[in-house]
């Protein structure tokens, strides 16, 4: 069916201009993370109407996108004609652009504002002016989350596709080529558009061997000019592939010789980049040996630092140490002085308040005087008879105050005093003269 639809496109275009052509374009695409999306379409200019059938897609995703989204057929390669406002879908995730249709175009946008390509939808253009149309298409990774609703999480780069509108192909000669191209800016946050390879392959049933192998020989020498290292792509593979079994069926000795030259130059191409990779490789290994013996260099000068830095340290701790040792016994005989001296002011204090409350503690006792001694027995039995005899001296005053003696001479008899009658050793020493008794007597 597909087949059919592609011969009777090529048909009408023919009709319409004979030197317009269909054409199966294969194109890979990349995203920053690894993801891998290869769109196959047709695509034909016929009396300036230029129309893109979308006829699959592929997708493998990176590592780390495949770790998110392990089922590969939940996730959408889409493509939007306008921003927001889509039917009966939402879509988030990454803010999606629209592809703009150049000025010589003119383009009826579609009513759902998306199409999924795995659904291979159809877009027409119309050629207003000029004999050449070119288009970029933005390309995204969608996973559906289950309700119509879509969760965009990468941009695969922009598909650019190239037609003319009547007159040689690109490439010349009828040889194919370049007529469908991708690149182009990167215009979605943060992803970037990777050089992709395109088969192109004539839709016309009826090319004999000869011409399907000229066309492929064009398309290897052009994907060999744009590779720049390995893997080679799928798409160059598998066009020698097809190459070396089409020279079988070919006897021209030109279009052999042609062949042999092609597969020559990708052998020669793959050679030369295995070279070239082994020889990264070999530098990468050396540069990581030399890294490698720069770090242990670093990492012995960084220990024997480390070391000196360790022992500087100890050295600073002990010295540290010392100080707060000397620091602290210097700071506890200073506050065993200060106490002493404390205890010492404490105590002159108390003293002088002691002196302050007690003005008479200083003076000195006043001599006591003596108590007169009590008198005793005989002192008493004394007394009593000195008190006797004067009485008895009151009352015989009348009578004869002397006797005489035989030689006629009166004696007068003494007084006894009070020194008479008291004992001797209760006597006090008296000067001479000074008792009464002495001056009678």
């Amino acid at each position: 069916m597909m087949n059919s639809l592609r011969t009777l496109l090529l048909v009408l275009a023919t009709g319409f201009c004979s030197h317009s052509m269909a054409k199966d374009v294969k194109d890979t695409l990349f995203s920053s993370s690894g993801d891998r999306v290869i769109v196959s379409y047709s695509i034909a200019n016929s009396g300036g109407q230029l129309t893109v059938k979308f006829q699959g897609v592929q997708k493998k995703l990176g590592s780390k996108n495949q770790e998110k989204y392990k089922k590969l057929d939940e996730v959408a390669v889409v493509m939007f004609d306008r921003s927001g406002n889509y039917k009966d879908m939402k879509f988030d995730g990454m803010a999606p652009d629209a592809f703009m249709v150049p000025s010589n175009l003119n383009y009826s946008r579609s009513s759902d504002g998306y199409f999924l390509l795995q659904d291979e939808p159809s877009m027409q253009f119309s050629v207003t002016s000029g004999n050449k149309a070119q288009l970029s298409i933005p390309l995204y990774l969608a996973h559906y989350e289950g309700k119509r609703h879509y969760k965009v999480f990468a941009k695969c780069g922009n598909l650019q596709l190239s037609s003319t509108s009547g007159g040689q192909r690109k490439g010349g000669g009828g040889a194919g080529g370049g007529g469908a191209m991708m690149g182009g800016d990167d215009e979605g946050g943060g992803f970037e558009t990777v050089a992709t390879t395109t088969e192109e392959v004539i839709a016309d049933e009826g090319i004999s061997p000869a011409e399907e192998a000229s066309i492929r020989i064009n398309s290897i020498n052009s994907m060999l000019e744009r590779a720049t290292k390995l893997p080679l792509s799928e798409d160059l593979t598998n066009e020698v592939k097809m190459l070396r079994e089409l020279r079988f069926k070919i006897t021209d000795p030109e279009i052999t010789s042609k062949i042999n030259q092609a597969l020559e130059a990708y052998e020669a191409k793959k050679q030369e980049m295995e070279e070239k990779a082994d020889a990264a490789a070999q530098a990468a290994a050396d540069e990581e040996k030399q890294q490698q013996a720069r770090n242990d260099s670093l990492s012995n000068v960084s220990m024997l630092q480390q070391a000196k830095e360790k022992k500087d340290l100890m050295y600073l701790v002990g010295g540290v140490a010392i100080v707060v040792l000397l620091f602290s016994g210097v700071k506890q005989i200073m506050k065993m002085v200060k106490e002493h001296k404390q205890a010492k002011q404490q105590k002159e204090m108390m003293e002088k308040i002691q002196k302050m409350s007690n003005p008479l503690a200083d003076q000195k006792p006043a001599p006591e005087e003596p108590k007169p001694h009590a008198m005793s027995k005989e002192a008493e039995a004394a007394k009593q008879r000195l008190m006797e005899l004067r009485k008895g001296k009151t009352a015989g005053t009348g009578a004869s105050t002397g006797k005489s003696s035989d030689s006629g001479i009166v004696i007068t008899p003494r007084k006894q005093s009070l020194n008479d009658v008291i004992p001797a050793k209760y006597k006090r020493w008296r000067k001479p003269g000074q008792d009464k008794n002495e001056k009678n007597s």
